[in-house]
C-alpha cells in the first residue's frame, strides 16, 4: 500500500471524527499537548501519528481503538482506486 494514500486516508479520518464532536485543532492539539500544527499535517496526509500519538488521540477523541481500526480499514478497502497507488484489501479473520 502507497504510504501517501494511507496518511491521506488516515488524516481524513481523524479530521472527520474531530469535526462531529465539534472540536477544532487547536483544542485537540491541547488535549494532545502538541501543536495545532501537528494535527493539521496529520490531518493532511503529510504526517503519521506514530503509536504514542495515536494512543494519545484516541484518548482525546475518546474514541475506542478497535472500533477507529475497523472503521479505517474499512475505509481504506472502499477508496477509489488511483492507478499510481496499490490498496491492499483486508479480509477478515476467519475463526
Amino acid at each position: 500500500m502507497n504510504t501517501k494514500s494511507f496518511n491521506d486516508i488516515l488524516g481524513r479520518e481523524i479530521k472527520r471524527i474531530r469535526e462531529e464532536k465539534g472540536i477544532t485543532q487547536e483544542e485537540l492539539a491541547s488535549r494532545m499537548n502538541v501543536n495545532a500544527q501537528n494535527i493539521s499535517s496529520y490531518e493532511r496526509g503529510e504526517r503519521c501519528p506514530s503509536l504514542f500519538w495515536m494512543n494519545r488521540l484516541y484518548e482525546a477523541l475518546e474514541i475506542d481503538p478497535a472500533k477507529f481500526t475497523d472503521d479505517l480499514y474499512k475505509r481504506l478497502n472502499e477508496s477509489p482506486l488511483n492507478p499510481n497507488t496499490d490498496i491492499i484489501k483486508i479480509k477478515p479473520a476467519s475463526g
